[in-house]
């Protein structure tokens, strides 16, 4: 079985390339970015520049943050603190989005989904880290 930092890193990796993912869409033709849209239920994308403006942004900083976690991947341990502080952070912020959501009528699905894995998320690399801390301490003990 994989140690509690392996599987860590690799839940960072894992979570990281999802995010990171998120400049494929900052760079898409705008019409595939309206007809994703749709796709997804969400009826005719706005057309106004700032609609597409924040999409993008939105993507651009997705993408940024999963560079941060694969790039806190690579120690674990040094970058313990920060990878705590995402992990707290992260949540609080997708409830709030996900409130939001709410109010201008997102689908239930979506918020479901982005707050779900976002907790799960956050907890699992709580979890890890707590299990990392307490193996370090056994060892410090002898």
């Amino acid at each position: 079985m994989p140690s509690n930092e392996r599987m860590l890193k690799i839940l960072l990796w894992v979570c990281g390339l999802a995010c990171a993912s998120a400049g494929f869409p900052m760079l898409m033709p705008a019409q595939w970015m309206h007809a994703g849209h749709e796709w997804l239920g969400m009826g005719g994308f706005p057309v106004a520049p700032i609609a597409e403006y924040l999409a993008r942004l939105v993507s651009g900083l997705f993408m940024l943050y999963g560079v941060l976690l694969i790039a806190m991947a690579r120690d674990v341990r040094r970058y313990a603190p920060l990878i705590t502080l995402q992990a707290f952070l992260l949540p609080a912020s997708s409830v709030s989005s996900g409130a939001f959501g709410l109010a201008c009528a997102m689908p239930a699905w979506w918020i479901a989904a982005d707050v779900g894995s976002c907790v799960a998320f956050a907890a699992g690399v709580l979890l890890l880290q707590g299990l990392l801390r307490a193996e370090d301490r056994r060892k410090a003990m002898g």
